[in-house]
């Protein structure tokens, strides 16, 4: 069994404890930053198992590809929520009050599988009326705090990030406020093809939802993935323009 994982994500697969438990279920890993070819190996189901964006597992099932179903997600560190939501974050001192401030400004994002940088303001935007690609200039940036960093410095004038990470720093509250949120995102999943035995889908879940993250960890433990923690978030993206 392959177990493809989105090194974006932070599970550490080939640290211990993971990788003797990934190990004893013999299922080998593989991870990658390039959110591309993850999505074409996945689209031809080569991985039995996969640690993916939210919105990547959305993009499969809206095109009625239902190979893979969810078994975990991650949760918030500071709620224990599957709920994460997303914090539209400017400079301390920018004059802006809410997103309808910021048309034609420089904005970061991780890259085009981000729920939080790129799928939250697309759904606030579209709520508006507005298009994420025609409202802002936007940019990539190092993902997380890295975006954060980006607006302190001038990089951009503005990012969405998911609340935890911009509350894991308490200096940002001093350089940077947060203009506007999106509460519905989700976090990341595991998925698992239908080729998984069940006895290792169920051992591979029990392992997942005892892990404790460390400290430094980007997110909580996970939980069993559920149809109804997602669905608000799925059908907010499900309005988005076509070529999301």
């Amino acid at each position: 069994m392959e177990f493809l994982v989105d090194s974006n994500l932070g599970l550490p697969v080939n640290e211990k404890p993971w990788s003797d438990i990934l190990a004893g279920l013999g299922v080998t890993t593989s991870l990658t930053n390039d959110l591309p070819e993850l999505d074409r190996s996945v689209a031809r189901h080569e991985p039995d198992i996969v640690f993916m964006p939210i919105s990547d597992f959305h993009r499969l099932l809206a095109a009625s590809d239902t190979y893979y179903r969810g078994l975990a997600a991650v949760t918030s560190k500071l709620t224990g929520s599957s709920k994460l939501p997303s914090v539209l974050v400017v400079r301390k001192d920018d004059p802006a009050e809410s997103i309808s401030d910021l048309p034609g400004a420089t904005f970061g994002y991780i890259n085009t599988s981000c729920s939080s940088s790129y799928f939250c303001p697309a759904i606030l935007l579209n709520r508006r009326g507005d298009d994420l690609h025609g409202f802002f200039d936007l940019r990539a940036t190092a993902p997380w705090q890295g975006q954060i960093d980006a607006v302190i410095d001038g990089t951009v004038r503005a990012t969405m990030v998911v609340e935890d990470i911009w509350r894991a720093t308490p200096s940002n509250a001093d350089t940077t406020k947060v203009i506007g949120r999106y509460d519905d995102a989700t976090g990341a999943v595991v998925v698992v093809g239908d080729g998984v035995p069940e006895g290792l889908r169920k051992r591979l879940l029990d392992a997942l939802v005892t892990w404790h993250p460390g400290p430094d960890a980007l997110f909580g433990p996970f939980t069993r993935y559920r149809d109804e923690d997602v669905a608000a978030f799925f059908a907010d993206m499900e309005r988005l323009p076509a070529g999301f």
